[in-house]
């Protein structure tokens, strides 16, 4: 029954689509976390967001441009690849990454629960560790850090650490986008290099997070694609600035994303949407 609706869905999914122009075509596909979360069907994806084999697999198996990482900092300055505020959600480990050193941090297994556990060994790694992979590929792909901080008086430390690395590996500041949803670390990024790419990472009152995109000179805004729409964009547009959209795993909704010609979309289901944009 599952897999007849999904055939279904993909057949009235083909006949409502309509051509994609090229500029709604041009638009960066980022692996959000690499493959996302994770996902019984439809894809179905074992792997824990920000483990290795989800993120090169999102690049060399699924067509993405880049990716989308969450970088927490040790309490001995290691930044590390996690997705939520705690590692009690998805891993064998306790508390906050800020509050551990990274030897207790790093190599700690995921887990995801039983069933999904048969299907990967995943530990958890640091953004260093990406890195290293990033020369193995042809060119350097986008990077998108959304950062991860919970105690501001260590904003100047967060961003000296994760810039020292990115520097130690020479990435180009064209290809990276720093994203958080408070000005304040941001503004201690800006400290550190003042050519990053700032990004306020928004929810809620659009106009109200708009006028702090505005009044701390960031360059862009990142939204739920399911919050955003033409109205919000042509505004964004009017003060030339850059819109990352995140979210969709289902093909309409990828499909409403494309529309609203984002630069870039943090997408859950890269293979769908390369597929729409090939």
């Amino acid at each position: 029954m599952v897999v007849l609706f999904f055939v279904y869905d993909a057949v009235r999914f083909s006949r409502k689509m309509h051509v994609l122009t090229s500029e709604q075509k041009n638009v960066q596909i980022i692996g959000h976390a690499g493959r996302a979360f994770f996902s019984p069907l439809n894809p179905f994806n074992p792997l824990p967001p920000n483990s290795r084999q989800s993120l090169l697999a999102a690049l060399h198996e699924d067509g993405a441009d880049g990716l989308e990482v969450d970088v927490h900092v040790s309490r001995d300055g290691i930044p590390i690849l996690y997705h939520d505020e705690t590692l009690n959600t998805m891993s064998e480990g306790k508390g906050r990454i800020e509050d551990l050193l990274a030897d207790d941090v790093l190599r700690v297994a995921y887990t995801g629960g039983w069933f999904y556990d048969l299907f990967h060994d995943e530990k958890l790694i640091s953004l260093e560790d990406l890195l290293r992979e990033i020369p193995k590929q042809p060119e350097y792909p986008y990077l998108h850090l959304d950062l991860r901080s919970y105690n501001p008086s260590r904003n100047a430390f967060f961003a000296q650490s994760v810039m020292r690395l990115l520097r130690k590996y020479h990435y180009p500041l064209k290809k990276l986008s720093l994203v958080y949803y408070k000005p304040d670390l941001l503004q201690a990024f800006r400290d550190v290099e003042p050519q990053a790419k700032l990004y306020l990472d928004i929810s809620g009152d659009f106009e109200k997070s708009l006028k702090t995109v505005l009044g701390n000179r960031l360059q862009g805004l990142v939204a739920d694609g399911k919050h955003m729409d033409a109205a919000k964009m042509k505004l964004a547009r009017y003060y030339n600035l850059k819109v990352i959209l995140f979210g969709g795993k289902a093909r309409n909704t990828i499909y409403k994303m494309i529309l609203l010609q984002p630069d870039a979309i943090e997408v859950n289901n890269v293979k769908a949407m390369r597929a729409m944009v090939r």
